[in-house]
């Protein structure tokens, strides 16, 4: 299957709606297969699949960083990196930088939404890639934001989730995967609205 094929047929019925795949997806196992059928340049192809995991990074099928396993964090925690969570139940990245400022007016909305619900399964982690002495001495001097502090020193996030502009954030779930993406300095009211929607079903 490959980008601009039409999917008309799966397991064996015509396609009608995605609630099809779903419940087949729901009791399905890695391994299994199962026969579809597509449209490509015109020529109805009949094809039988193999469900595999669910790839990290999807950003490259749909253009889009939503829907992919955020990255692995390395060890250039530069502040409070020993309040990382294990089994956060919602993670909200902030890509900014201390010259940015809508940047500096959402680190207080960030700081008084991780005070209020990181007791409840909320992580908050920023991300620059600025030269550490700027970022420390911004942190002792400015802004000693509580929660942690991550360099992205080779921009390596930066470049993975196609960031272009600062503040951009992320919203995760629990499991990691990126369920929102959006720039510019957010109000406290839909910063909360958000993360309470997915602090609720990482709850359920």
């Amino acid at each position: 299957v490959v980008a601009g094929d039409l999917l008309i047929g799966f397991d064996g019925k015509d396609l009608v709606n995605v609630a099809q795949m779903q419940n087949f997806l729901k009791t399905a196992s890695v391994g299994n297969k199962v026969d579809i059928e597509i449209v490509r340049d015109g020529q109805r192809i009949p094809l039988t699949v193999t469900i595999t995991e669910r790839p990290d990074d999807i950003s490259s099928l749909t253009g889009s960083a939503i829907g992919s396993k955020m990255a692995s964090f390395g060890k250039n925690f530069y502040a409070n990196g020993n309040k990382r969570q294990e089994s956060p139940k919602a993670t909200l990245l902030d890509f900014w930088a201390t010259w940015c400022g809508p940047c500096r007016k959402t680190l207080p909305v960030l700081e008084e939404l991780y005070n209020k619900y990181s007791s409840q399964g909320l992580e908050v982690i920023g991300i620059s890639s600025e030269a550490k002495n700027t970022l420390s001495a911004f942190y002792k001097k400015q802004h000693a934001s509580p929660y942690p502090l991550y360099r992205d020193a080779d921009q390596g996030l930066w470049r993975r989730y196609g960031i272009h502009a600062v503040p951009t954030l992320m919203l995760l779930d629990s499991n990691g995967y990126i369920k929102r993406v959006w720039g510019g300095a957010p109000s406290y009211e839909m910063l909360e609205k958000l993360v309470l929607e997915v602090l609720n079903a990482g709850a359920k």
